[in-house]
Order: C-alpha cells, then sequence, then structure tokens
C-alpha cells in the first residue's frame, strides 16, 4: 500500500469517527465518501472546475442563456431512462 494510500485511509476514517462523535450517522456509508471526497478533491479537478466555470461564463458573456430547468430535467431524464416528474 502506498503512503498516499495510508493517509488517505487514515484521514477518512478521522473524518468518520468525527461524522460519529457529533452524531451525524443519518447518512449511508455511501454518502459519507461522497462529502469526504467531495472534500477532498485532488489539484486537478479543482483546476477542471476553475476552467468549466469559466467556459460557462464566456458562454454567458456570448450570449449563451443556457436552458430552463424543466427543460433540462425532462431531456435529463429522458437520456438515462427516469421517470417523467410527477
Amino acid at each position: 500500500m502506498s503512503i498516499d494510500v495510508s493517509v488517505d485511509l487514515r484521514d477518512f476514517h478521522h473524518f468518520l469517527g468525527e461524522k460519529l462523535a457529533t452524531g451525524e450517522v443519518e447518512i449511508s456509508p455511501e454518502e459519507a465518501l461522497d462529502e469526504w471526497r467531495l472534500a477532498h478533491r485532488s489539484e486537478q479537478e479543482l483546476a477542471d472546475d476553475v476552467i468549466a466555470v469559466r467556459e460557462a461564463l464566456d458562454d454567458m458573456a456570448n450570449g449563451d442563456v443556457g436552458k430552463e430547468l424543466a427543460v433540462f430535467d425532462q431531456e435529463f431524464r429522458q437520456r438515462h431512462g427516469l421517470p417523467p416528474k410527477p
């Protein structure tokens, strides 16, 4: 096991311990892992997000207004085989 993996596992273990100590037991293990990963993103992931936000701002400055949430939701549901919104 590499040192980085050992550090990540130790940090995650500490993170879980804090969650349990504060009574945050209403989340699933998967949700806890997702939360930890979001808080411990790599430099490359952060850089990619900055690039994406800049591109979106440039698009907006050039007149792109995007799409309404209802339209996006309908297209997303169709694309992923999800039932229509009630």
